[in-house]
């Protein structure tokens, strides 16, 4: 490569990666209230105006007062937040066209590995933040009259980073196979390759108007399908969300390791999760689907948008109707669910 085409390639690269990070952060501040809106719907309620849940509650948040959690390492603590919002949209990023061809960070392996740093954060999260709304409170308390005797103190948040640790080495696991069967199916570890088995006239930056439709979509296949189901089960499990919500389950009167988060913290951390529901819902549409996020192909973009609604959705249904399950309900549910996706994996191998 000379170097004319190495700049050319760099100056593609960060429009392309400014273009797409822009689009879904403004497109993740609106998912939020699509998917309240339609629990609402289903439990009979108005709900929320659609922009409240994303955009005005990450600019309500921003605009309150600066304090400094209480924590082992404030500052740290601190940095998690900036640092899980830089993983998903590099999580987000690196599933898009002009990052296939860097080092090959657009593969399994990079997806995968962000992935896992940021379920990692959440663990550093409850083992950092010891406080109950900045003022320090192991339970049981100190106060006069309620000493115990041979009671080991701890803070709540404590229990958060233990679930986040079992939800890491379990509870994610039907993602990660999902993951593997649009790669197995494909003979290959890069995302390119899945693409082009899926929709072979795409190619990038092929014109400004021009739309590449799949010819041959893993969705409408048998293995395709199964991996898609344990892909859903294991994206609701990413998200924290209902009935696998035991990592800040409203029922402990905490939030886990981000109650401590408040203004600009916290409206960093609601845009870090509301980022990441649009990142794996687009790339579950490239994966399966085989469109992927063009920012340079309008058309591929729009299409990739309106399909990334399907699974907030349908997140939203199963959270409208769900209890919080606890381990004991969650390792069987997870086993089950791998066993699905393990059976989906065979299937993708032996065609």
């Amino acid at each position: 490569m000379t170097v004319e085409e190495a700049a050319l390639f760099l100056a593609t690269l960060t429009a392309s990666s400014v273009t797409a990070a822009a689009v879904a952060a403004l497109y993740s501040l609106v998912l939020p209230g699509i998917e309240r809106k339609i629990q609402a719907r289903i439990q009979q309620r108005i709900g929320p105006p659609i922009l409240t849940p994303g955009l005005w509650s990450v600019l309500k948040f921003g605009y309150k007062k600066r304090i400094m959690p209480s924590a082992q390492i404030p500052r740290f603590y601190n940095s998690i937040v900036y640092f899980g919002l830089g993983i998903v949209v590099l999580l987000f990023l690196f599933s898009t066209p002009y990052w296939w061809a860097v080092l090959g960070w657009g593969s399994l392996l990079g997806i995968a590995g962000l992935l896992k740093i940021e379920e990692v954060l959440y663990v550093l999260m409850g083992s950092q933040s010891q406080s109950f709304l900045t003022t320090g409170m192991p339970v049981p308390d100190l106060a006069k009259g309620s000493k115990h005797t041979n009671i080991r103190r701890e803070y709540a948040e404590q229990h958060s980073a233990e679930r986040a640790l079992k939800m890491m080495a379990i509870g994610s696991l039907p993602l990660y196979l999902a993951l593997l069967v649009p790669f197995a199916a494909a003979k290959s570890g890069l995302i390119s390759a899945v693409v082009s088995m899926q929709n072979p006239s795409y190619a990038p930056n092929s014109g400004w108007l021009w739309i590449s439709l799949p010819s041959n979509p893993l969705i409408f296949t048998l293995p395709g399908i199964l991996a898609a189901i344990v892909f859903f089960v294991g994206y609701v499990m990413l998200l924290n969300e209902k009935p696998f919500s035991i990592l800040k389950a409203k029922v402990d009167v905490i939030e886990g390791g981000v109650l401590e988060y408040a203004s600009s913290l916290r409206a960093y951390y609601y845009l870090m999760r509301n980022v990441l529901l649009f990142a794996l819902s687009s790339i579950f549409v490239t994966l399966f689907v085989g469109i992927p996020f063009d920012p340079f192909m309008p058309l591929m973009m729009a299409l990739n948008l309106v399909l990334s609604l399907v699974l907030p959705m349908m997140l939203a249904v199963l959270v409208a109707f769900s209890p919080i399950l606890t381990f004991r309900q969650i390792y069987p549910a997870t086993i089950g669910v791998s066993a699905i996706g393990v059976l989906a994996l065979l299937l993708s191998l032996a065609v």
